[in-house]
């Protein structure tokens, strides 16, 4: 009699288990540029901290374009991009805080919503085994979020940096809610397998 193989409820949430893909050495590089970009700040050289951010943001948009072209989305890959994204837009906000160039507020948005998020994908991948990967509001929020900074840096009205921070702090909350709604679909698909 032949046994049926179980069905895993989380095989949408599994990939590849690649560290060195051309996708996640691009993050790799984004990490990177946040030293480069904080000494440009720190030394008063707005154009080279534009240019680095502008550099930042392109490898963000190529980083998920090449892993999708070349087939290589892997595992780690869902863990180095965020990461990179956190680490970059992170250390970037608490320089630019520290020189007075934004307010504590939007610091704190940014690095809560961040927190939340690495917690709760520690949370997820002890429990169910698996990488949950950044969804589409994520990604939106992390762009308007660099090109925020980015036009801090080359100094833009007021009016429009209060447009752009409101949106930054919109995205993020919708981009955590559909992060909720995805960690409760895989907790949902774990409890009915159980059954």
């Amino acid at each position: 009699m032949e046994l049926r193989k179980k069905r895993d409820p989380l095989a949408e949430y599994r990939t590849k288990r690649k560290l060195w893909t051309p996708a996640n050495v691009i993050s790799f590089l984004r990490m990177l540029l946040a030293a480069p970009a904080i000494y440009a700040l720190s030394h008063g050289a707005v154009r080279q901290a534009a240019t680095i951010f502008a550099i930042a943001f392109a490898t963000d948009v190529l980083d998920g374009i090449v892993a999708r072209k070349t087939g290589d989305v892997s595992e780690y890959g869902k863990i180095i991009d965020p990461l990179a994204d956190k680490v970059f837009v992170g250390s970037v906000v608490i320089a630019m805080l520290a020189l007075g160039l934004i307010p504590l507020w939007f610091v704190l948005m940014i690095l809560v919503r961040d927190a939340v998020i690495l917690v709760a994908g520690i949370w997820a991948g002890r429990k169910f085994k698996v990488v949950l990967p950044s969804n589409y509001w994520g990604k939106a929020a992390v762009i308007v979020i660099s090109l925020t900074l980015f036009w801090i840096v080359l100094g833009l009205s007021h009016d429009i940096l209060v447009f752009l921070e409101g949106l930054s702090v919109a995205l993020m909350i919708v981009s955590l809610i559909a992060y909720a709604l995805r960690l409760q679909r895989v907790i949902r698909a774990t409890s009915i397998e159980a059954i």
